[in-house]
């Protein structure tokens, strides 16, 4: 998937997100949505909300991995896809420029990192389970824009990670198919799976002195 592809579900999610109805929650919604307080909102919505956190977290180490292939730095968009997800990552994507000549970046140490999250992310699911109500949280996406947000905000998510674990793969020379289309838990996988040293990395200093000789 070429990476101007996303601008597609990035103009979907924006026109999803602001048309609709719009029924605003009390003045300490957040709060009650980041202490996940199910007295105030059924858990879909808040279990939905603590993804989005993990989500970014997930594509972190990949976009590190960009840090000299991508310019603009694409850690200040990694960054702020903490605060607005996906949109402002799909088009940071679509239009940065590719270096001609990439210096490839030791890969951030994954295999704990998922494990930890694919424990969360579970635990969020079961939350969802249990405290959750199918038809409350549509209701909230038809007539709340911020839950109608998130809601497109993920699957915007799992495009980008579409596009992070193909490029990913190809620097350890693997298919990762049908992981990069099984949103967040392909991801989470992937991070558990990844080599511990890309098949391109930089030579040591030692050998490249004596390629000189």
């Amino acid at each position: 998937m070429t990476r101007k592809f996303l601008l597609i579900p990035w103009g979907l999610a924006i026109a999803f997100a602001v048309i609709g109805p719009n029924v605003p929650f009390d003045g300490r919604f957040l709060l009650d949505f980041v202490t996940y307080n199910t007295e105030a909102y059924e858990g879909y919505s808040l279990s939905l909300f603590s993804i989005l956190g993990v989500f970014p977290l997930a594509m972190f180490p990949l976009l590190w991995s960009e840090v000299n292939q991508l310019k603009p730095n694409p850690l200040i968009a990694a960054i702020s896809s903490f605060f607005v997800g996906g949109f402002l990552l799909a088009p940071y994507l679509a239009f940065a420029r590719q270096s001609p000549y990439p210096t490839p970046v030791k890969p951030l140490p994954t295999r704990i990192l998922g494990v930890v999250l694919l424990l969360v992310t579970i635990g969020l699911f079961i939350a969802a389970a249990n405290t959750g109500n199918v038809a409350e949280y549509w209701s909230y996406v038809e007539n709340n824009q911020f839950v109608r947000t998130m809601t497109v905000d993920f699957f915007l998510l799992a495009f980008i990670q579409i596009t992070l674990m193909n490029r990913d793969a190809k620097r350890y020379k693997m298919s990762l198919w049908p992981l990069p289309y099984i949103p967040l838990f392909g991801l989470i996988f992937w991070l558990m799976i990844r080599h511990q040293k890309p098949f391109n990395e930089a030579p040591p200093k030692r050998e490249r002195a004596e390629m000189k000789h």
